[in-house]
């Protein structure tokens, strides 16, 4: 995954990268932290399993998924797209994972 490309999403949704992790050689594989509105979250690629994850990291540190999404027929735009459609809506997905549990 082209970092500019994720970093440019990140950013227009008003968050930071804390740490972003490229495994290309293992199925397009990334990771990425971010940092923002007073919450961390954890942003998975699974090339091999074909899935992009979404989770909200809690204060104890462990992580809650909020969402995912098949991404076998994504390309690099559209997955940078999605993590800005994740994190631009990031209080939505939290309030609706709270009420659900």
């Amino acid at each position: 995954m082209p970092y500019p490309e994720l970093k440019n999403a990140i950013q227009r949704a008003g968050f930071t990268i804390t740490e972003f992790s490229d495994q290309r050689a293992f199925f397009g594989c990334w990771s990425l932290t971010v940092e923002g509105d007073g919450h961390s979250y954890l942003i998975v690629n699974e090339g091999r399993e074909g899935w992009m994850m979404f989770y909200l990291k809690e204060t104890g540190g462990a992580f809650i998924e909020l969402d995912k999404k098949e991404s076998t027929g994504m390309d690099d735009a559209d997955r940078a797209t999605q993590c800005l459609i994740w994190l631009s809506g990031s209080r939505t997905l939290q309030e609706c994972k709270v009420r659900n549990t």
